[in-house]
């Protein structure tokens, strides 16, 4: 039997927080761009503010109110829009949380990700493989070096502020290698939430990801999500699983579910349950979770 815990849950503000963050990561830059969230809310008025408000859906605009409210002071320190590999990443700050956060964009078509996903590995070192295609995006450009480089220069100024790093579909997947990567080069904590991800490398990645010591997962899922289930040969999940489902959302640690029926398409076969305003939903509309 689950034991749960109430919405004030400290877990899970953030996550809802960061899936606020990953559902405006798609259109920022594109529909509307900010500096401060305080500026951006607190001038309605203002011609660009108004435009930007006009262009979002209505759970987009939810989200960012919720942030506003949450992270009142929160701002974007750095984006990313690599036109070669397709790849965008905002790096935010949250003075009233003191958190540093780091929030890929996923894939904006479904049918095109799917297409796109290629089963070829690359060997990060050792017998460590990865899939080649998300490994590729992320250090295409120095995108990689310029992410990490800019998290370096805000723990100087904010040296004991946590670290997350977030995504949905595509997103979720770079941010799983990306938290990854980053764990080695800096001491600090490094929290990934995931949402919507596919299946990242290998088992002697999945075993190299659960021994780093700075390094933890949090990998959200809706509970027939398909992309969940990709890749599947010899391809492993990794972290603690977060199902969500329209009545409740359980968790499962320390992989304490059947690895192959659970994330298979005989279970995961849905294309509506990989929409980025269902897993908003399911995580706001839920109002216990299991202590994580």
């Amino acid at each position: 039997m689950l034991t749960t815990i109430p919405i004030q849950s400290t877990m899970r503000t953030k996550i809802l927080d960061l899936m606020c963050l990953t559902v405006l990561v798609y259109d920022y830059n594109e529909v509307f761009k900010l500096e401060s969230m305080n500026k951006f809310i607190n001038n309605p008025e203002a011609e660009r503010c108004q435009n930007a408000l006009n262009n979002l859906s209505g759970f987009q605009k939810e989200a960012l109110l919720r942030l506003s409210e949450n992270s009142p002071h929160g701002k974007v320190t750095k984006f990313i829009d690599d036109k070669t590999s397709d790849l965008q990443a905002g790096v935010t700050v949250s003075e009233a949380n003191k958190r540093i956060t780091v929030a890929f964009r996923g894939s904006e078509s479904l049918s095109d990700w799917l297409h796109d996903l290629r089963f070829f590995k690359y060997n990060l070192k050792n017998d460590i493989y990865v899939h080649r295609g998300f490994h590729q995006q992320l250090h295409t450009n120095d995108v990689y070096e310029e992410l990490v480089n800019e998290i370096k220069a805000l723990l100087k100024k904010y040296p004991i502020y946590e670290i997350y790093i977030c995504g949905h579909s595509l997103g979720g997947a770079l941010s799983t290698l990306f938290g990854f990567e980053l764990s080695h080069v800096i001491e600090n904590l490094v929290t990934v939430v995931s949402f919507a991800s596919p299946r990242v490398g290998n088992y002697a990645w999945k075993t190299a990801f659960d021994k780093k010591i700075n390094l933890k997962h949090i990998r959200v899922a809706n509970s027939k999500d398909i992309v969940t289930a990709a890749p599947m040969f010899r391809f492993h999940h990794t972290g603690t699983a977060v199902k969500l489902y329209d009545d409740k959302i359980t968790v499962n640690k320390d992989y304490s579910y059947n690895k192959w029926w659970e994330y298979s398409l005989f279970r995961c076969y849905s294309v509506g349950e990989h929409s980025c305003e269902l897993y908003y939903n399911r995580l706001k509309n839920n109002t216990e979770i299991e202590e994580i």
